[in-house]
């Protein structure tokens, strides 16, 4: 009886591993840079403090979902972002081995917003650079920084410039938590 215990045991673990890797895919080894992500895959969920007038910091009552994955070809990383009030917005990503950068495509169909950011490891962190907000004509520049915590967390640091990146503003504090 033990024996068909382990063995149980041993099935359902495995099918749970090789689920999690079916779901949300892995890099390819050939290009080890892919890699950089592995800590995003999987289903996260974000709560978010915005930067007031007066310096401090609310937390705003908004929890998101965060669902991301590497595509079949184990190349293409997608992240889709969703909350309960409907909010729903996609972004694809790859790594250009040439500019030795991320390479992603944004997309929210609803607010009719789809622009081009690149994002790569500085100082170990991941930093995104997106030119003239998430629309590409806003009157700022975004730079997201993130900052692994755990295997089930890490921060995301949303900073805006006014002045064509000379200088960085915190805007959002962004705590991701998996699920």
């Amino acid at each position: 009886m033990d024996i068909l215990k382990f063995i149980m045991a041993f099935l359902i673990s495995f099918h749970v591993f090789s689920q999690a890797n079916i779901d949300f895919g892995f890099a390819d080894p050939e290009i080890p840079e892919l890699s950089q992500y592995e800590y995003y895959r999987g289903i996260w969920k974000s709560t978010l403090e915005m930067r007031q007038d007066d310096g401090t910091f609310k937390k705003l009552d908004v929890v998101a979902t965060i669902k991301a994955k590497f595509l079949e070809d184990h190349r293409t990383f997608q992240t889709q972002f969703t909350t309960p009030n409907g909010f729903f917005s996609i972004d694809i990503r790859t790594y250009n081995i040439e500019s030795n950068k991320w390479q992603a495509l944004f997309l929210n169909a609803k607010s009719q917003r789809w622009h081009e950011f690149t994002s790569s490891l500085v100082d170990g962190k991941m930093t995104t650079i997106v030119i003239g907000g998430y629309s590409g004509k806003e009157d700022f520049d975004i730079k997201v920084i993130d900052s692994i915590i755990s295997d089930i967390k890490y921060l995301k640091n949303v900073y805006y410039s006014y002045d064509n990146m000379k200088t960085w503003e915190l805007i959002y504090k962004i705590e991701v938590n998996k699920q």
